[in-house]
C-alpha cells in the first residue's frame, strides 16, 4: 500500500470487521459503490465484503446503470470483492434483484442516532412547519410560499449548477420565513441540540423533494416527535412514514400548506410519533445485522455477540476520512458493549 496515497485519498465508510473484511459505505457520483471503488488498490485481491448505502435514489435509472456497469469493472479487477446495495426501498431493491445484483432493505433512516434526535422539553411554537433542507433547487422551497409560519434550517450548498442563485430566490419567494442558521448574526452551522430544539418550536417537518435520498431530515424530524408533511417522491423517505403521523400532499403550495394546517390541529403526541418511528427503523436494523452475521457463517468465523452492534448504526452517515484512517480505525466489531447487556437485546436496539 502506498502510504502517502493513502493518507490523501478520501473515502466515505466504516470498518464494520476485520476478519472477516467487512466495510460500510456512502455510495454516489463521483463515489459509486463507496469504499469498494476507492479501497481497492490498497487492500488487493483478498476476500473483503462492502454494504454500501446510495446517497441518491437507485430508483434513478441512470444512477442504478451506472452501478451495475461500476460492480462488472470492480469484479474483473478484484473477484474476491463483495458488494451488497442496502436499499431505502423496494423499487431500489427490485431494480438490483433484475440484474442479480445482491441487496436488501435497509433504509438509511437506521443510521440516524436516536440518543441525539429525541423527543426535546415542550417550548412555546414558534412555527407551523419547519424545513431542514439545503438550499437546492430540488428541494423545492417554493412549495412553503403559503405557509403562514415558516423556519428554515438549511446548510450551504456548493453543487448548484446553472442555478447559483437559487438561495437568492428562495429568499426572494420566502421573506417572511425564518433564517435559523443566521438568526444571530453570520451563518453557522447548528449543532444537534440546536436544530432539535428548533424542532420542538414548530409544528410540523417539512419534507418537499420530489427526487433524492432517504433525506434524513424526515427521520430526525419523527425521532424528535413531529408528524410530516411530505409529497409523492422517490428516494426511500416514504419506508420511516406512517400514515397517522404524516400526510403527502399534492405538490402545490396551497396543498401544502393546507396539510400543515390538518397535522398541526391534530395536536399529536409527540413520544407517539417517535415511538412509531422507531418501529418503522427496527426491522431495518435487524435485517442489516442478519446479513452481517451471514457472512461470518459464509466466510466460517465465529460471529463476536459479545460486540457493540448498536454502536454501527449512530456512526456518522457521510464520513469522510482517509484510506489511512479508514483501515487503522477500530472495526465495530471488535467493540464492546459498555453496560454489559447482552448480544440478544444489542439487536433489538
Amino acid at each position: 500500500m502506498d502510504s502517502k496515497a493513502a493518507n490523501e485519498v478520501r473515502v466515505q465508510g466504516h470498518l464494520i470487521s476485520r476478519e472477516p473484511l467487512i466495510f460500510w459505505g456512502a455510495s454516489d457520483i463521483p463515489y459509486l459503490a463507496g469504499p469498494g471503488s476507492t479501497l481497492g488498490p490498497f487492500i488487493g485481491n483478498r476476500r473483503a465484503w462492502f454494504l454500501i448505502t446510495p446517497g441518491w435514489t437507485r430508483e434513478d435509472q441512470y444512477l442504478f446503470e451506472k452501478d451495475i456497469e461500476h460492480f462488472a469493472e470492480l469484479r474483473a479487477l478484484y473477484p474476491e470483492h463483495r458488494h451488497i446495495m442496502l436499499c431505502n426501498n423496494a423499487a431500489e431493491l427490485e431494480n438490483y434483484r433484475r440484474v442479480n445484483q445482491p441487496a436488501i432493505i435497509a433504509n438509511a433512516g437506521i443510521f440516524t442516532d436516536e440518543r441525539k434526535f429525541t423527543v426535546p422539553p415542550p417550548e412555546p411554537k414558534h412555527f407551523d412547519a419547519i424545513y431542514n433542507a439545503t438550499f437546492a433547487p430540488y428541494k423545492q422551497h417554493n412549495l412553503c410560499t403559503a405557509i403562514a409560519s415558516l423556519g428554515l434550517i438549511y446548510h450551504r450548498y456548493s453543487r448548484l449548477g446553472d442555478r447559483v442563485n437559487y438561495p437568492d430566490e428562495v429568499r426572494a419567494m420566502l421573506p417572511e420565513a425564518t433564517y435559523i442558521n443566521e438568526r444571530d448574526g453570520a451563518f453557522r452551522h447548528l449543532a444537534v441540540d440546536e436544530i432539535t430544539r428548533w424542532l420542538a418550536r414548530s409544528h410540523v417537518g417539512l419534507c418537499l423533494s420530489a427526487v433524492e435520498g432517504h433525506m434524513q431530515a424526515c427521520t430526525e424530524y419523527l425521532l424528535c416527535g413531529l408528524p410530516v408533511v411530505s409529497i409523492p417522491n422517490k428516494g426511500g423517505r416514504d419506508w420511516v412514514l406512517d400514515p397517522a403521523y404524516s400526510i403527502e400532499a399534492e405538490p402545490t403550495p396551497a396543498a401544502v400548506a393546507a396539510a400543515v394546517r390538518a397535522l398541526k390541529a391534530r395536536q399529536l403526541d409527540p413520544h407517539k410519533i417517535r415511538a412509531a418511528a422507531i418501529a418503522k427503523l427496527k426491522p431495518n436494523r435487524m435485517r442489516l445485522l442478519q446479513l452481517i452475521a451471514m457472512i461470518y457463517r459464509e466466510e466460517n468465523v465465529a460471529f463476536p455477540d459479545e460486540a457493540d452492534w448498536v454502536r454501527f448504526f449512530r456512526l456518522s452517515l457521510w464520513p469522510y476520512k482517509t484510506v489511512a484512517e479508514l483501515l487503522a480505525e477500530e472495526a465495530v466489531s471488535e467493540t464492546r458493549r459498555g453496560d454489559g447487556a447482552p448480544a440478544a437485546d444489542a439487536r433489538q436496539a
